[in-house]
C-alpha cells in the first residue's frame, strides 16, 4: 500500500499566474510614472553589489529593480513601450526615475562604472529606444537648467545688439544737444 501525504502544499515559485499579472501590473505602473528607463545587464554582480548600486542611485531620485524579461516586455506593451522588447535579452535589470533623463542616464553611467561586469544595454527615452551608446552619450550633455540658459543667452544676445543699434542714433542726438557750446 502507498503512502498518501498529506499536510500543506507547496506553493510553485513565483506564485501563479494570479501573482505574475500583479507584478506585470506594478511594472506597469512603474514605467508609466518614470519619464526615461535605462536597460542593463547585471550578469557578474552579487546580492550586495545590486544592494550597494541601489544605494548610491536612491538618492539620485533613481529606482533600481531586477526584473524578468517576460513580465517587463507585458508591461512595457501595456504601456506603449513595446519598442524596448529588443532590449530584454539576458539578466535584466532596470532603472527607472521620474526625474529628467539627462539626470537619470548620467546617474545610471556614474555609480556604474565601478562595476566592471555591469553592462548598460540601451534605454528607452521620449518614446523611442535608444542604445547603449545613445544613454552614454546622453549621460554627458549638460542638465537642462544649463541648456535652456545656454538657448535663453544665444536669443537674448542678439536682441540685446538690435536694441543698442537702434538706440544709437538717438543717444548721438541728445549728446549733441547736451554738449557745451564752444
Amino acid at each position: 500500500m502507498a503512502k498518501v501525504k498529506v499536510g500543506p502544499r507547496v506553493k510553485r515559485k513565483g506564485g501563479g499566474q494570479k501573482a505574475k499579472a500583479l507584478k506585470v501590473d506594478g511594472l506597469a505602473a512603474q514605467l508609466d510614472a518614470s519619464r526615461a528607463v535605462i536597460v542593463t545587464e547585471y550578469r557578474g554582480l552579487g546580492v550586495k553589489d545590486l544592494q550597494g548600486l541601489r544605494r548610491k542611485l536612491a538618492p539620485r531620485g533613481v529606482e533600481y529593480h531586477v526584473v524578468k524579461n517576460s513580465l517587463l516586455a507585458r508591461a512595457a506593451d501595456k504601456t506603449g513601450r513595446g519598442a524596448m522588447r529588443p532590449l530584454l535579452t539576458g539578466p535584466t535589470a532596470v532603472a527607472l526615475g521620474a526625474i529628467d533623463e539627462v539626470e537619470l542616464a548620467k546617474g545610471v553611467v556614474e555609480e556604474t562604472k565601478p562595476y566592471r561586469s555591469l553592462k548598460i544595454v540601451g534605454g528607452f527615452v521620449g518614446g523611442q529606444a535608444l542604445g547603449a551608446d545613445d544613454i552614454l552619450a546622453l549621460a554627458k550633455l549638460p542638465p537642462r537648467l544649463q541648456l535652456q540658459a545656454a538657448i535663453v543667452g544665444s536669443i537674448q544676445a542678439p536682441l540685446g545688439q538690435l536694441i543698442r543699434v537702434l538706440n544709437a542714433p538717438f543717444g548721438t542726438l541728445v549728446r549733441v544737444l547736451t554738449a557745451p557750446r564752444a
